[in-house]
């Protein structure tokens, strides 16, 4: 399978970049999705080849009619916008990806462009249901749900990206579909672990994405503190600051210890040996041995602070882990789902890494949890996983 590199997003058809002016040129992916999601109206997604393991190696999606009236809609944008240049598209069952160019300043916001393009949906989605045998239900509203979701290009190769992002779009469903176990969100998922030698058994409670047999590995715990690896830092638009990525978007280390080095390389080993290491993600430093572990086809269990949306799934490396049989994705059961970024907490971060440690059991790692007692440790953990 390909690399996507983009960032996985949970989307909201409603968030805007905050501070970015939505009338200057630049390049935007734009996603709209079906207002009814069970619907497959625009399209239907086909296996091409089969490859390894007898998985989809190439899938395309076959447009509809109205797919087609949708894809001509989003064509005839520059007619209305002549500032506007279309760079691509990619129409799905139940949503749409574009990518448009700005090249000269809009006299309106983005989402009115957006909004014309929606609109002309509607027109053309009536027109075909009325001469149908079986009209197209749910058009009360329109076709698409409110809103719509942007990314936009900020970085040097981001174009290129956008664009095999959405054109792999129809191999991510074909290969989904083809394992759905393994992509299928579990709500509650019960892991029995010992908490210390002298207590019983206590059951934690998490939602889960991915294959949960990795959990009957041997589990070594990633654990790095932030003394040890950082990634540089820029400015970002509306405020703030993120992640400087190169050309391949990949982070750019500002400086790694050798007490780093030592550590990745043991539990990369522990990897390379049948453990699966197990990651809260919190640090630089684990994400970025996840990511190396990624690299290698090595089993990796990663820990969030927050649930998984119905429609969750993950891209990019994690994608093809997932489908490989090497990804389990875990969150704790009391936490839910929120859309956006849930800012990660001390508390939160106290209480992953000690999951992380009851579930690794023999390979976690020694923790000084500064200022807090173990009762207080556990307890935040324990409440964090019980049954929702």
């Amino acid at each position: 399978m390909t690399d996507y590199p983009l960032k996985e997003t949970i989307h909201s058809m409603l968030r805007r970049c905050v501070g970015w002016d939505y009338t200057k040129p630049c390049i935007y992916m734009i996603t709209v999705v079906l207002a009814d999601r069970r619907g497959k109206a625009l399209g239907t997604v086909l296996a091409d080849r089969i490859g390894d393991r007898g998985l989809p190696a190439a899938a395309h999606c076959e447009p509809t009619d109205l797919g087609r009236a949708v894809e001509g809609c989003w064509e005839a944008i520059p007619r209305f916008y002549p500032q506007v240049q279309i760079l691509g598209k990619q129409v799905m069952p139940d949503h749409f990806h574009g990518i448009l160019w700005v090249k000269e300043p809009l006299d309106c916001h983005l989402g009115q462009v957006v909004k014309g393009f929606k609109l002309g949906c509607n027109k053309a989605a009536r027109a075909l249901s009325s001469a149908m045998a079986s009209p197209i239900t749910g058009l009360g509203k329109g076709l698409f749900a409110e809103g719509f979701q942007d990314t936009i290009l900020f970085s040097r190769g981001q174009l290129e990206k956008m664009i095999t992002y959405i054109q792999a779009n129809p191999l991510r469903l074909a290969v989904k579909r083809a394992m759905p176990e393994l992509f299928t969100m579990v709500r509650d998922v019960r892991i029995p672990v010992i908490l210390s030698p002298t207590a019983e058994p206590a059951d934690l409670h998490f939602s889960a994405i991915g294959n949960l047999g990795l959990l009957d590995r041997p589990l070594v715990q990633v654990q790095c503190s932030r003394r040890h690896l950082n990634y540089r830092r820029v400015p970002k638009p509306g405020g703030g600051l993120k992640i400087a990525r190169d050309a391949q978007g990949e982070p750019i280390v500002e400086f790694a210890t050798s007490e780093y080095e030592n550590r990745r390389d043991e539990l990369l080993a522990a990897g390379r040996h049948g453990a699966a290491l197990i990651s809260p993600c919190i640090s630089d430093g684990e994400r970025q041995i996840a990511r190396e572990a990624l690299k290698e086809g090595l089993p990796l269990v990663t820990m969030q602070n927050k649930g998984f949306s119905k429609l969750q799934k993950p891209s990019g490396r994690y994608f093809d882990a997932c489908a490989a049989g090497r990804l389990l994705m875990i969150a704790p059961a009391a936490w839910p789902h929120m859309v956006g970024e849930k800012r990660m907490t001390r508390d939160d971060a106290l209480a992953m890494n000690r999951l992380c440690q009851w579930l690794a059991g023999e390979g976690a790692a020694t923790i000084d949890y500064k200022g807090h007692t173990p009762v207080n440790i556990d307890r935040m953990a324990l409440d964090a996983t019980r049954s929702p």
